[in-house]
């Protein structure tokens, strides 16, 4: 039987192929995503994770030049979606949420384990920072991440200035600067078990932000 050489006919086995390789890639993202929880940012050898997302080596050559660039698209996998839920911003028009929102829905994040680097059983943070040591491209990305996180933070800032519920005599993306360091610090107090309470923390940070003079 002839196969009719249609445009629609070949647009449609494009379609599938294309289909195809996005659910490859995806199982093979979520596989790793798994591992990495599990086995630490560097347990997993390439061939457990093919293993476990049912592929071979080829397959994973396909879509990642290698373990590094696998392990960038597993951080932006886990890391955007994370930051659009806390921050917003992931899509263009999004009005900003306010900052008080902002630090709520942190602090929740860490409570409940859904912030990446502190629930329990996942990645650790000197595991992705043993990473950036060793890999140019992963620190690169995850610089990316934390320089994205203080420009949407500023603008979350920024509005709350203008709206005149925070202080503003300092600038917007200073403050962001400070409160990204604050949690990469904070994460790092978590891991190792040292006292904390964020909530307090919270608390504490959110006065210093409000009380002083305003324009």
């Amino acid at each position: 039987m002839d196969i009719p050489h249609t445009t629609s006919y070949v647009n449609e086995v494009k379609s599938t192929r294309t289909e195809a390789m996005v659910e490859t890639r995806e199982k093979l993202l979520r596989a790793g995503a798994e591992l990495f929880a599990k086995e630490g940012l560097d347990g997993p050898s390439l061939d457990a994770i093919c293993e476990r997302a049912g592929f071979t080596r080829g397959a994973f050559y396909v879509h990642f030049e290698d373990r590094d660039a696998f392990m960038v698209a597993v951080m932006e996998r886990e890391g955007l979606p994370f930051l659009d839920a806390i921050l917003g911003g992931g899509k263009e028009g999004d009005p900003p949420p306010t900052f008080e929102a902002v630090v709520g829905r942190f602090l929740a994040s860490v409570v409940s384990g859904a912030y990446p680097l502190t629930r329990k059983g996942g990645p650790k943070p000197h595991q992705l920072l043993d990473a950036c040591a060793r890999s140019k491209k992963i620190r690169a990305r995850y610089v990316a991440l934390v320089a994205d996180s203080i420009a949407r933070l500023g603008k979350v800032i920024a509005t709350s200035q203008d709206e005149g519920s925070l202080r503003s005599d300092v600038k917007a993306n200073d403050v962001a600067t400070i409160l990204l360091a604050a949690i990469i610090g904070s994460q790092t107090m978590i891991e190792l078990d040292a006292p904390i309470d964020l909530a307090r923390t919270g608390a504490a940070m959110m006065t210093l932000l409000t009380r002083a003079s305003r324009r």
